[in-house]
């Protein structure tokens, strides 16, 4: 897989999902206050989510069945800021593999859920 950046006008010929808001301003220096606040749209692959997920968890994949989609979304938002998306593109490609391992199978499975009730499957439009 290779990410691309598209301009706004070749994103329209594309069938994404719906864009997710953000659950939270990250970077805020109350001393100094913001100069801007910049938004940026990521297309994320589902095992991009898992490894921006992961990156954040701490070891806590126990409690990870328990929280909830605003939890997780901020979890993935955590990791989106502290890791590139080239770079979630490579880990989540690793990650993937990691479910059959038997000493990950157990924590991956329960980061792929937290993902997939945070970020449900997205039905394509039908031509």
């Amino acid at each position: 897989m290779t990410l691309y950046t598209l301009a706004p006008g070749l994103v329209r010929d594309l069938d994404l999902p719906p864009a997710v808001p953000p659950t939270s301003l990250i970077g805020v220096d109350l001393d100094e206050g913001p100069r801007a606040v910049v938004t940026l749209h990521v297309a994320m692959t589902r095992n991009m989510l898992a490894a921006a997920l992961d990156v954040t968890m701490h070891g806590n994949y126990d409690e990870i069945g328990d929280w909830s989609v605003e939890r997780t979304r901020e979890a993935v938002e955590a990791g989106l800021c502290v890791r590139s998306p080239y770079e979630l593109e490579r880990l989540g490609a690793a990650y993937e593999g990691l479910q059959y391992e038997p000493l990950t199978a157990r924590n991956v499975t329960a980061v792929y859920r937290a993902v997939d009730r945070a970020y449900p499957l997205y039905a394509p439009k039908e031509s």
